[in-house]
Protein backbone atom coordinates (compact mmCIF):
# COMPACT_ATOMS: atom_id res chain seq x y z
CA UNK A 1 0.00 0.00 0.00
CA UNK A 2 2.78 2.06 0.68
CA UNK A 3 4.30 2.06 -2.61
CA UNK A 4 1.34 2.30 -4.33
CA UNK A 5 0.43 5.24 -2.38
CA UNK A 6 3.61 6.99 -3.27
CA UNK A 7 2.99 7.25 -6.89
CA UNK A 8 -0.17 9.23 -6.47
CA UNK A 9 2.78 12.00 -4.83
CA UNK A 10 4.71 11.23 -7.92
CA UNK A 11 7.50 8.38 -6.87
CA UNK A 12 7.99 5.99 -10.00
CA UNK A 13 8.97 2.46 -9.47
CA UNK A 14 12.83 1.68 -9.50
CA UNK A 15 12.44 -1.58 -10.72
CA UNK A 16 12.94 -3.78 -14.07
CA UNK A 17 8.92 -4.39 -14.93
CA UNK A 18 10.19 -7.35 -16.96
CA UNK A 19 12.31 -8.92 -14.28
CA UNK A 20 10.84 -7.48 -11.26
CA UNK A 21 14.68 -6.51 -10.82
CA UNK A 22 15.57 -3.72 -8.50
CA UNK A 23 17.21 -0.79 -10.93
CA UNK A 24 20.87 0.39 -9.70
CA UNK A 25 21.17 2.28 -8.26
CA UNK A 26 18.08 3.96 -7.31
CA UNK A 27 16.41 0.84 -6.87
CA UNK A 28 18.43 0.01 -4.12
CA UNK A 29 18.75 0.84 -0.42
CA UNK A 30 22.12 1.24 0.02
CA UNK A 31 23.83 1.95 -3.76
CA UNK A 32 26.92 3.18 -2.38
CA UNK A 33 27.59 -0.31 0.02
CA UNK A 34 30.67 -2.48 -1.17
CA UNK A 35 29.95 -5.52 -1.99
CA UNK A 36 27.00 -4.14 -3.36
CA UNK A 37 24.92 -7.10 -2.73
CA UNK A 38 23.54 -8.38 -0.92
CA UNK A 39 21.69 -5.66 0.43
CA UNK A 40 20.05 -5.61 4.02
CA UNK A 41 16.91 -3.28 3.05
CA UNK A 42 14.31 -2.46 0.00
CA UNK A 43 14.06 0.79 -1.54
CA UNK A 44 10.06 1.38 -1.12
CA UNK A 45 9.55 1.79 -4.78
CA UNK A 46 11.58 -1.00 -5.97
CA UNK A 47 9.48 -3.42 -3.92
CA UNK A 48 12.09 -6.18 -3.40
CA UNK A 49 15.77 -6.82 -1.46
CA UNK A 50 18.57 -7.25 -3.78
CA UNK A 51 20.68 -10.47 -2.83
CA UNK A 52 22.25 -11.54 -5.61
CA UNK A 53 22.61 -10.15 -9.52
CA UNK A 54 19.71 -12.37 -10.62
CA UNK A 55 17.53 -12.54 -7.39
CA UNK A 56 15.46 -10.30 -5.13
CA UNK A 57 13.05 -10.94 -2.33
CA UNK A 58 10.23 -9.24 -0.92
CA UNK A 59 10.68 -7.87 2.74
CA UNK A 60 9.06 -8.92 5.53
CA UNK A 61 8.16 -5.43 6.56
CA UNK A 62 8.02 -1.61 6.10
CA UNK A 63 10.90 -2.16 8.64
CA UNK A 64 13.27 -3.57 6.11
CA UNK A 65 12.31 -0.44 3.39
CA UNK A 66 13.99 2.82 3.22
CA UNK A 67 13.20 6.07 0.68
CA UNK A 68 15.75 6.09 -1.39
CA UNK A 69 17.43 9.61 -2.14
CA UNK A 70 15.83 9.55 -6.16
CA UNK A 71 12.37 8.73 -4.55
CA UNK A 72 12.64 11.55 -1.86
CA UNK A 73 13.26 13.93 -4.55
CA UNK A 74 10.49 13.01 -6.34
CA UNK A 75 7.87 13.58 -3.67
CA UNK A 76 9.74 16.68 -2.77
CA UNK A 77 10.96 15.42 0.73
CA UNK A 78 14.44 16.96 0.08
CA UNK A 79 15.47 18.81 -3.17
CA UNK A 80 17.53 18.10 -6.26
Amino acid sequence: IAHEALHTFGASDKYDPSTLMPAFPDGYAAPDQQPTLPQAQAELMAGRIPVKPTEARIPASLGQTVIGRRTAEEINWVRK
